[in-house]
């Protein structure tokens, strides 16, 4: 039975189910590309239901520019955009996206799935792909998971892989970010705003630090296990535990951003062989949203189940 993603926990006993890794590319196979940007902006994130969070936050409309300089927590309950990826033979949900524009032009209001790699050096442009979000109704056969009645809500999205849309990013002050970590409690996940200058921080200091703190005491022959063990018992260079006990393996923290949870860590689960591993590995690229010209990208490092 399908089941929309579940980025909440209500128990440990659910926390220690296998997760959804947050990894996973938007990119559909041998997608055509319609035409290329240059446009240097921010982006969007895909739909998630969430609670309030179980205290009182300081909060900003996800539409509303965020100074530099710090992530401030939001509300993302009316959230118009997708925030984690599906998980668990679920689909995406939300609205369909806008059709895509021609080469140079802009991208009109909207949600939108988005896919690229993160660059060696962040501040270096990013080229990004964009897809739409169409109703599984309307999409090919195949297109969706199958929930064995031959009809979707209205609600449930699939991937138009008919094009994308190439468009350049730059994590700079003019790009919104939504950031989605661990925190634990009844609201597990909590989502954060910041710009595309904060992020490009984050992701300096989670690559050397994982660098330092995981994969040089991996190559010297530290196991899995005791590498754990070491930052649960003293955590340092920003690694610990996560917030609620078996929500994986360890937890990142990092100049008042959410918590990123490492549900397994690359390059040394043998589950987890990535080619390049990076501490920036576990952020996922979920989706953009365009609002009167400003661009918002989401970004999840949360918990999946």
């Amino acid at each position: 039975m399908k089941r929309r993603i579940s980025i909440l926990t209500t128990s440990v006993a659910a926390l220690a189910l296998v997760a959804c890794s947050s990894e996973r590319s938007v990119s559909p196979a041998s997608t055509p590309t319609s035409a290329a940007s240059t446009t240097t902006v921010g982006s969007t994130t895909p739909e998630t239901t969430l609670p309030a969070t179980t205290e009182t936050p300081t909060t900003v409309g996800p539409s509303t520019t965020v100074p530099s300089g710090g992530w401030v927590e939001i509300d993302v309950s009316t959230y118009p955009a997708p925030l984690a990826f599906p998980c668990c033979a679920s689909n995406w949900y939300g609205v369909p996206s806008p059709a895509l524009p021609a080469a140079g032009a802009p991208l009109a209001d909207g949600a939108y799935l988005i896919s690229f790699d993160w660059p060696d050096e962040p501040s270096l442009p990013i080229t990004a792909e964009v897809s739409r979000l169409e109703s599984c109704n309307v999409l090919p056969a195949g297109s969706c998971e199958e929930n064995g009645g031959g009809s979707y809500m209205d609600d449930e999205m699939g991937v138009d892989t008919d094009s994308t849309y190439q468009l350049s990013l730059t994590l700079d002050g003019s790009l919104q970010v939504v950031l989605g970590g661990f925190t634990g409690g009844d609201s597990t996940n909590t989502f954060a705003m910041g710009t595309g200058t904060d992020l490009a921080a984050l992701l300096s200091a989670v690559d050397a630090d994982y660098q330092t703190a995981i994969l040089q005491p991996h190559a010297d022959g530290m196991s899995r296990d005791q590498i754990i063990d070491m930052l649960t018992t003293e955590p340092a260079y920003g690694f610990g535990p996560p917030a609620q006990p078996y929500a994986g393996a360890l937890a990142y923290t990092f100049d008042g951003a959410p918590p990123l949870l490492f549900q397994s860590l690359p390059g040394v689960d043998e589950y987890d062989e990535s080619p390049d591993p990076r501490g920036s590995n576990v952020l996922g690229r979920i989706s953009l949203l365009v609002e009167g010209g400003q661009l918002t990208l989401t970004v999840y490092s949360g918990f999946y189940s």
